[in-house]
């Protein structure tokens, strides 16, 4: 049997026997994983907020939040977080519809049986 062909560990002694200290001979304290979680947490709220604003609309295919067709890049990039993080997008029923408060000219009937012509 040959001998492993890998190099051996470059470690210190210190560091063998105290893997909570980095290589750099630094402890690692509780305020380094505490500021890691916080970026962390910033970086999902931030994805999840731009799963809400760029969301594929149902009618027509385009971003409601920029306006491009199919899912946008910044859509991708935010799911791609999330993916990164081991978090699933927090999905909202019916946003990608449209906004039913909001009525224009456009979206009411030009001939109804209701309305009596002239």
């Amino acid at each position: 049997m040959t001998s492993d062909p890998r190099p051996a560990t470059t470690l210190p002694d210190r560091q063998r026997q105290h893997p909570e200290i980095r290589p750099d001979g630094q402890p690692v304290t509780a305020s380094a994983s505490s500021v890691y979680a916080a970026y962390a947490r910033d970086r999902v709220v931030a994805a999840q907020q731009a799963v809400d604003t760029h969301t594929t609309s149902a009618y027509n295919g385009c971003c409601l939040g920029c306006g491009r067709p199919g899912p946008c890049a910044e859509l991708a990039a935010a799911e791609a977080t999330l993916a990164r993080y081991h978090r699933l997008p927090f999905r909202r029923p019916g946003s990608t519809l449209l906004d039913l408060t909001r009525t224009t000219d456009a979206d009411q009937a030009r001939f109804t049986w209701w309305r009596r012509s002239a």
